[in-house]
Order: structure tokens, then sequence, then C-alpha cells
């Protein structure tokens, strides 16, 4: 078990190595230097995540919608600085997620 656990930080190092990682910590630190921006996006994810969670059926209208009501914030270079970076670190990790347990049976 140590040994896998020992593996685990070598992997998260280079995970901090990564161009990913570093241009996603890049971006969130332009998003927080607007505060007000910041807290825009936090509240767009937050009612996303929530008509996802909570819309019964296809929640595909009340996306457009809000979509259309927050296209200033979406169009925002900071911000779609920061959504760019941040899919890719996500993608990122779920690829190293799924190539570790390849293979187990869970």
């Amino acid at each position: 078990m140590n040994e896998i656990i020992e593996e685990c930080k070598k992997l998260n190092q280079m995970l901090a190595d990564s161009k990913e990682y570093k241009n996603y910590v890049f971006a969130e630190s332009s998003l927080r230097a607007n505060e007000e921006l910041y807290n825009s996006l936090q509240e767009f994810k937050s009612r996303y995540a929530d008509i996802l969670k909570y819309t019964d059926g296809n929640p595909y209208d009340e996306i457009l919608r809000m979509y259309y009501e927050n296209d200033e914030l979406i169009h925002n270079s900071t911000v779609n600085e920061f959504l760019r970076a941040e899919s890719s670190l996500s993608k990122m990790i779920k690829d190293i997620i799924a190539e570790i347990t390849d293979g187990l049976k869970i």
C-alpha cells in the first residue's frame, strides 16, 4: 500500500507540473482578480448544476434560456479562458482516473 501512495505522490507532482494545471491556476487567478466576475460565474455554475439536478425531463430549454441571459458573462475573455482551462484539466484528470481503473472490477 505504501508503494501505491508513493506513486500517487509522484503522479500528484506530475499533475502540478503539467501545462494543463499551470494554465488552470493562472486562469483562476485572473478570474479571482475580478471578484464580481468570479462571483457571477460561481452563481452561473451553481444555477446550471441545479437545473441539471432538479429539472424533470429534458432541461434543454431552461439551460438555453440561462445561456442567453448570461451571454455577456459566458463570452467574457477571462471567464472563457478559465472555463477552457478548467475543462482541459478536468479532462486530463478524468483520463488519468480511467487509465488507473482500467481492468479493475469495481
